[in-house]
């Protein structure tokens, strides 16, 4: 019994240093612990703000890369319409264009979708930019087209494996 868990133990902690690579960068959505106040207490609002998810957005701008999603074109109810997600890998940045690129779109009344995850198969990629284009038909009205990207962003020497939620206000006519 003591053998078992001793390998339960080292594959824990096999798996957990695996998971930490020194040459990558951790996600910026990821919460940071607060720092305790004087009094020894978590700060209240570090606390709130680890708690809540942050709310969808069109463009990110960061230091390895800009992000956004943005219409193409005038939209009709009942007919075929576009978006594009594009990503901007900022120098010495490239995209990487080896990643399982995915975009999840979340349903939302009046939009329909022929599929619900753009992969990476229909992703153009250049060098410094990827485009994934993002089907939808829409009814008559505003709708919020929203979705999470899935995305790589490396330098020579590190990748950077992020996740972003995007979120547009359309309107079809």
């Amino acid at each position: 019994m003591a053998r078992l868990l001793s390998f339960s133990g080292c594959a824990a902690l096999l798996f957990v240093s695996l998971s930490a690579c020194k040459n990558q960068a951790p996600p910026a959505a990821e919460a940071t612990a607060a720092a305790p106040a004087p009094n020894g207490d978590p700060a209240p609002a570090a606390a709130d703000s680890a708690a809540a998810p942050a709310a969808a957005q069109s463009k990110y701008s960061e230091a390895g890369f800009d992000l956004v999603l943005q219409p193409k074109g005038d939209y009709a109810s009942g007919s075929a319409g576009e978006a594009d997600v594009v990503l901007s890998a900022k120098p010495p940045y490239h995209v990487n264009d080896k990643y399982p690129y995915k975009f999840k779109l979340k349903e939302a009344p009046g939009l329909s979708f022929a599929n619900m995850v753009v992969t990476k198969d229909a992703v153009k990629f250049e060098p410094a930019r990827a485009t994934v284009p993002v089907a939808f038909t829409p009814t008559a009205g505003k709708h919020t087209l929203s979705g999470q990207l899935s995305f790589s962003v490396c330098t020579d020497d590190k990748c950077m494996i992020e996740k972003r939620d995007l979120a547009l206000e359309i309107e079809a006519k």
